[in-house]
């Protein structure tokens, strides 16, 4: 650039590379800065978490805390659940018992869960110490959970439900299932059983269990 007095006449090829290279630089450094303030920052997943790996947790509950309705009416046990979480995961599986039912409010019954599993996967955080889960109910092949109460027979096989909140009470868990449309099939409708036939119905399923730690320590849903 040639100056002559104050005035500025022209401008060398050297500086106009100068002032391009900053302009490129600054635009650059802009944009970065952009960036960094528009990422949003990403949010850790809920996770199942204990004190101590491997963490064996169980819970049993007795008739009436938990049920089972279908058309033909309400299926309740006594039941224990157990599971062993080797590590901070957003899944947890255990594995149901069931024992002294009694079904329709004056049937004995039987639940025979043949290997089949339960697996509470944490979604979302409702708020402080609560969070929302889905459920996979988990058979080996050919297999499913069977009731068998008088003539009555049906059915529950592997499938995808909503929903169960967990919510950390001291060093355990309180599950609360709220599941709704649980695809079921029965499979004989004999004399005085009180389904409306054979074939695909659907069911509920609530409770109210607490999970604890083996041994002693904590297991708990953590994360934002």
């Amino acid at each position: 650039m040639v100056i002559s007095g104050n005035v500025k006449t022209s401008t060398t090829p050297k500086e106009v590379r100068m002032i391009r290279g900053f302009g490129l630089t600054g635009a650059m450094g802009m944009l970065l800065v952009a960036s960094a303030i528009a990422a949003p920052t990403a949010l850790a997943v809920p996770q199942f978490t204990a004190s101590a790996y491997p963490a064996t947790a169980t819970g049993s509950n007795t008739a009436g805390n938990e049920s089972f309705t279908t058309e033909a009416g309400t299926v309740q046990c006594d039941s224990h659940f157990v599971g062993t979480l080797s590590e901070a995961s957003s899944t947890f599986t255990d594995t149901p018992t069931y024992s002294n039912c009694v079904a329709f409010g004056f049937l004995s019954a039987t639940i025979n869960t043949e290997g089949c599993t339960f697996t509470k996967h944490i979604t979302i955080k409702i708020s402080l110490g609560v969070f929302s889960a889905s459920l996979t109910i988990g058979c080996p092949a050919g297999k499913s959970i069977k009731i068998v109460s008088g003539t009555c027979k049906a059915e529950i096989k592997s499938q995808n439900l909503e929903s169960i909140k967990l919510t950390n009470s001291g060093s355990s868990i309180t599950v609360q299932p709220n599941v709704t449309n649980i695809a079921i099939t029965v499979t004989q409708d004999g004399f005085g059983c009180p389904f409306n036939g054979t074939g695909n119905k659907t069911g509920s399923y609530h409770g109210d269990l607490l999970m604890s730690r083996v041994g002693g320590g904590s297991i708990s849903a953590s994360g934002e």
